[in-house]
């Protein structure tokens, strides 16, 4: 049986009272077994990779809803992807576990011997992973239709959101990074281009770059070359403000490596960019469009002639939540307002939506400060307090399998999946992982063979070993010495 198999097992047969305590792994918590948790977790938060951060840390009896530690449980801090349990939770009570986004290829007009006099809308629904394949199905689909020439153009339609890109608090340092790709309903490949690296035939030559899908939409440019054999990797994306159109590879890539990892360049224009590629495979299925792409509306009347659904939301959180995905946060903020206030959705009305939603778990909205879904807004604030209260209404709700397999699983899969290896929390730790600058977080379940499970949110503020080499590894060793502290025997 899976960790998480028994862990829903060992819940239920407490929640039911199916076993009287004590019951195989679920000891209650005594008042000395408490303090010596305690003595344990005072003494881990006293490591050097701690020193001058500020700590915040709530756990709670997953079942019974003890306080076991609390520190700092009320104080706002910058929780990075820890605020991406906020969106994905609300969109899973108020989108339902059913919901899927929607993208369209239409005509305006029937074609008359295999020619469309109108135009071809591509309508986004905002789908972060609508890909090139997809769209290559599209244009297959548009053939099979007899379309064999549009006398007008590739219309890009993004009108079910707003054109608000990113949020307050997003660096422009940022903008050519895939963590900070344009917010569009309208999004291909994640909102990036995919560019991969390899070293040139001699040192001082320019590497070579796979480039994929192919698009017009933008340049990219190849000013990388090629560095000594074992040097330093130092590529690098650049898009200048003045030029966004030009993606620029700038660095060193060292003789004799493999190829790189794709760099995942954000692209400057999300509709045109899947519009291009829409255009392209048009093409290669043997359709002609005289118009090129613009942007537009799709009319009422349009015909559909291919539609494509995501995976509905079980698969979409797991897709959020696993890899972290700061667009498809920002994406599912919009949808709660779109869903719940109509087109076209936008960040105001989204967090509108939250904010009802917090209020409906008990919590404040107050203690919160909501500026995007993602988490990475410098602005973003939250409390462990309101991060376990979330965590706890998922478990409580009828949802809760779709929740913690959602979740990274320390040793196993997604962000937290190299983590913990070889410790007491390998396979153990259900979390979602938080990272910005200056702070680290970790808020999820922790299964304690002992003691059944335990919510818990450990929020690091004003913590300076992003400037170390070794800092993010001691910082997790000092993460596993508190969580560890829940799963020593008892006394």
């Amino acid at each position: 049986m899976s960790a998480w198999r028994y862990l829903c097992a060992l819940a239920l047969t407490m929640t039911l009272g199916a076993l009287p305590e004590p019951q195989p792994g679920g000891v209650p918590w005594t008042n000395a077994r408490i303090a010596r948790l305690h003595e344990n977790i005072d003494a881990a938060l006293e490591a050097p990779a701690l020193q001058g951060a500020y700590v915040g840390l709530l756990a709670v009896d997953t079942v019974r809803g003890a306080v076991l530690y609390s520190r700092s449980a009320d104080d706002e801090f910058t929780p990075g992807s820890n605020f991406k349990l906020l969106v994905g939770s609300a969109a899973l009570q108020n989108l339902g576990a059913g919901f899927r986004f929607v993208t369209t290829l239409s005509s305006d007009v029937f074609p008359k011997d295999g020619s469309v006099s109108g135009s071809l809308y591509l309508h986004g629904g905002g789908d972060a992973h609508l890909s090139a394949a997809d769209l290559r199905a599209a244009a297959l689909a548009a053939f099979s239709s007899g379309i064999r020439r549009v006398d007008g153009a590739v219309v890009v339609d993004a009108s079910h959101d707003d054109a608000q890109g990113f949020a307050p608090g997003w660096t422009v340092d940022d903008l050519p990074y895939e963590y900070a790709a344009l917010v569009s309903a309208l999004e291909l490949e994640d909102g990036v281009v995919h560019v991969y690296v390899s070293p040139g035939a001699v040192v001082g030559a320019p590497v070579k770059l796979r480039v994929e899908p192919a698009s017009g939409a933008f340049t990219v440019e190849n000013h990388a070359v090629t560095g000594a054999t074992h040097s330093e990797d130092t590529t690098d994306v650049v898009r200048a403000l003045n030029s966004p159109q030009r993606i620029e590879i700038v660095g060193s890539y060292p003789a004799g490596a493999p190829e790189s990892d794709d760099l995942e360049p954000s692209v400057p224009d999300p509709e045109i960019y899947a519009g291009d590629v829409l255009l392209r495979a048009l093409g290669d299925a043997g359709i002609t469009v005289a118009g090129g792409v613009r942007h537009g509306v799709t009319p009422r009347s349009a015909r559909v002639v291919w539609r494509l659904q995501s995976a509905a939301m079980p698969q979409l959180l797991s897709e959020f939540w696993l890899p972290s995905d700061n667009l498809m946060g920002e994406l599912f903020l919009k949808e709660l307002g779109a869903a719940r206030m109509g087109e076209p959705g936008t960040f105001a009305n989204g967090i509108a939506v939250e904010r009802e939603y917090l209020q409906s778990i008990g919590i404040d909205p107050s203690t919160v400060s909501i500026t995007d879904g993602s988490g990475h807004s410098a602005y973003d604030r939250i409390t462990p307090r309101d991060l376990v209260t979330i965590l706890q209404s998922d478990w409580n709700g009828a949802q809760r399998s779709i929740v913690v397999d959602a979740l990274p699983e320390a040793g196993v899969r997604g962000t937290l999946k190299e983590a913990f290896r070889g410790t007491l929390l390998d396979g153990k730790v259900f979390a979602k992982t938080g990272t910005h600058r200056h702070a680290r977080a970790l808020s999820g379940f922790l299964q304690s063979n002992t003691h059944g499970p335990v919510t818990f949110s450990l929020l690091v503020n004003d913590w300076l070993g992003d400037d170390r080499p070794d800092g993010s590894s001691q910082l997790r060793a000092a993460q596993a010495a508190i969580l560890s502290a829940f799963l020593r025997d008892p006394l």
